[in-house]
């Protein structure tokens, strides 16, 4: 079974831990920034990851205009300051220890987004990826191999520059080494929202139906999901765009494995974690059968056996 499960909840983080009580993570930075009456916005945890050790988190904290990325034992409220940005809106973070790096989604402020990384003491962000296209959700693939997986959708603009439509969401793969970008998977019908990669074999992802009615103004539509991500649980929700399949992708085909999904890990074993309106829930290895962890509703991002 999964031992420990962060899940990132309007804005704060709570460890799920296995016979035991759920557990919060204190940062003393958001504490102290949340204090400060001239504060612009109140700041909030966007995004976490993995840290850099079995038990270390990492997390990203933003007020709109800043951006920190921090790292912490839960349970300890000692946390190191990793990374401090200006106007540089950093979410979806994903490290790899075998890579010694932070994979995350850098948004522009013309509704673009690219893929950026970071050594993992937070120094040297660089974007790399690049274009007209909505690049989102890095994961790194396992073993060290300098790759990333990231979901990419391409904008679609008039003479005059304005964004009116996008392409489906597909699946990408990037390759470091001679800069190839690999098409994983891209169907017509579906976007292909965010993606774990397993094996050169199995991919689980969420996706959802492809709404080509719905394409206008991508670029208010889309910056605006990155400022819900500051903003209110319930503008959180939204942001989160329900309604996605979890699904597992094969040679032999794509299995739905939960519906109406809002984020997903997959652990050891390909031990599967995700969340709902109706809580967090794990998949056990070869299973389909889902059993309830907690009644958090809407949880925005999970992190499973670190």
């Amino acid at each position: 079974m999964t031992e420990l499960v962060a899940c990132l909840h309007r804005g704060k983080i709570e460890v799920l831990r296995q016979d035991q009580p759920a557990l919060a993570l204190d940062s003393p930075y958001l504490v102290q920034r949340e204090a400060k009456p001239e504060a612009k916005a109140a700041p909030r945890i966007v995004s976490l990851t993995r840290g850099r050790t079995i038990a270390e988190l990492c997390y990203a904290i933003s007020n709109g205009t800043t951006y920190e990325i921090f790292a912490q034992i839960p349970g300890t409220r000692e946390e190191q300051r990793l990374f401090h940005g200006v106007d540089a809106p950093l979410s979806q973070l994903d490290f790899s220890p075998a890579d010694e790096a932070l994979a995350c989604t850098v948004a522009g402020s013309d509704g673009t987004s690219a893929i950026g990384v970071l050594s993992d003491d937070g120094k040297g962000l660089r974007t790399v990826t690049e274009g007209d296209v909505i690049d989102r959700a890095p994961r790194w693939v396992p073993g060290g191999c300098q790759e990333i997986v990231y979901a990419s959708a391409g904008i679609g603009r008039t003479q005059a520059g304005k964004a009116v439509g996008r392409t489906p969401f597909a699946l990408h793969r990037l390759r470091f080494s001679d800069s190839s970008v690999e098409v994983l998977t891209a169907d017509a019908h579906f976007d292909y929202m965010a993606v774990v990669f397993v094996s050169s074999d199995v991919l689980y992802a969420l996706r959802r139906a492809f709404d080509r009615a719905s394409q206008t103004s991508i670029a208010a539509r889309f910056s605006g999901i990155f400022r819900n991500f500051i903003g209110s649980g319930s503008a959180q929700r939204n942001a989160t765009e329900q309604a996605h399949d979890l699904v597992r992708i094969t040679p032999k085909g794509t299995q739905v494995l939960a519906r109406e999904v809002f984020a997903f890990d997959v652990g050891r074993s390909e031990d599967l974690v995700y969340s709902s309106e109706a809580g967090v829930f794990r998949i056990a290895p070869g299973g389909t059968t889902p059993e309830q962890l907690s009644a958090l509703d809407c949880v925005e991002q999970l992190v499973s056996c670190w």
